[in-house]
């Protein structure tokens, strides 16, 4: 009996080994079904920041956290924010923190929102956290919209210009070709040059299209090295008007997440690593990174940032008072907020500029154009006249 139990009992083993084996596939193929549910939808910006405002509504109100997100999920039935808030109660009722849950799926919700969120662990109003989070979420996003909204218009004059002048070379000047050679007019220089221009674009279609596919193809490529990356962001800040613009935008979302973080409890140096992050340039994150260095290292925060000499003289002014006042946070957000109405302005200022230089570049190039095939028309009816 005692052999017998002994053969049995690798037996039960190796079948609960393979009973477990059976179950483990299926448990992490249902986790990679879910996931891939959660991400395959692009969440939008504008729907966090909205489920954010609902949610701290809600439990300002007094609901439960659990309550309000079934709340929000049944407003929210079909769309990519369902399988998003259904993840967030369940990890809740598997004991994670708010904080934990959405970190969980970082796609949606980025650092900065979680950091700002986790500090209700620690004791901070859930509600007050969750609207400064998308209080902050809603300013990048205002700024950086209407940066895009006023490029539209010079992107679409540019781009119909360059459809006007493609068309009338390879369609309208061909034809008219046939007809000054069988008048025998004499061409001008202006004319010539078209005639040898529209060749070129006729003769040589795949290889032009394909030159610049290649080259949009390169660039993007070269974007997504560090090295390409770092040559990009540098030729950027280099820009007469664009540099300005891209460090007051960078400045304007660091110092303001970093004020909501300093708002909600985070240490200073905590949250200078993560506000570093919200800078969309490589050279002006770096320069961030260096000055929460010298923050950690003790020499205070204006003096890191003056070290760099990158930033704004108002800016670094303003935090050396605020840090011999104790009136960091208060700065850090006037100055957040001031330095997007800046940068706004100047978007403004330079598209108030590209507007008229798209349309008269647009213009003298249509209007070349049709003066070239004009031209020829004149020695044509005077020898007609003849």
């Amino acid at each position: 009996m005692t052999s017998t139990a002994r053969k049995r009992r690798p037996n039960r083993s190796i079948k609960t080994r393979r009973k477990s084996a059976r179950k483990e596939p299926q448990k992490s193929l249902l986790q990679r079904l879910s996931s891939i549910e959660i991400t395959s939808k692009k969440i939008k910006r504008a729907e966090l920041i909205a489920f954010s405002r609902e949610l701290s509504t809600l439990i300002d109100a007094g609901i439960g956290i659990e309550s309000a997100l079934n709340l929000l999920m049944e407003q929210r039935v079909g769309s990519a924010f369902e399988p998003v808030i259904n993840q967030l109660r369940d990890d809740l009722n598997a004991g994670r923190t708010i904080a934990e849950s959405m970190g969980a799926q970082p796609d949606v919700f980025p650092r900065v929102y979680i950091r700002t969120v986790s500090s209700a662990d620690r004791g901070a109003p859930l509600s007050r956290t969750l609207s400064q989070a998308a209080d902050f979420l809603d300013s990048a996003q205002s700024a950086m919209a209407q940066a895009k909204r006023a490029m539209i218009y010079p992107m679409m004059v540019v781009l119909v210009g360059i459809g006007v002048v493609t068309m009338l070379l390879t369609v309208s000047l061909p034809q008219m070709i046939g007809l000054f050679e069988t008048m025998g007019a004499s061409l001008p220089m202006p004319t010539k040059v078209l005639i040898a221009l529209s060749g070129f674009l006729t003769s040589y279609p795949l290889h032009i299209l394909g030159g610049l596919v290649g080259t949009v193809f390169g660039v993007l490529k070269l974007s997504k090295t560090k090295r390409g990356t770092r040559f990009i962001h540098t030729m950027m800040l280099k820009m007469p008007m664009l540099g300005q613009i891209v460090i007051g935008g960078d400045v304007a979302r660091s110092m303001g997440a970093l004020a909501s973080l300093s708002e909600v409890g985070l240490p200073l140096p905590e949250a200078m690593e993560v506000a570093q992050e919200t800078a969309s340039n490589m050279i002006v994150r770096e320069a961030l990174s260096e000055a929460r260095e010298g923050l950690v290292a003790g020499n205070g925060l204006s003096r890191p940032l003056a070290r760099s000499g990158m930033f704004p003289t108002t800016l670094i002014q303003s935090i050396r008072v605020a840090e011999d006042t104790g009136t960091l946070e208060e700065n850090l957000r006037r100055m957040s907020d001031f330095y997007q109405q800046d940068s706004s302005e100047r978007v403004k200022g330079m598209v108030g500029m590209i507007e008229p230089l798209a349309t008269i570049t647009v213009a003298l190039a249509v209007g070349f154009v049709a003066m070239a095939v004009i031209m020829p028309m004149y020695s044509i009816l005077g020898s007609i006249d003849q």
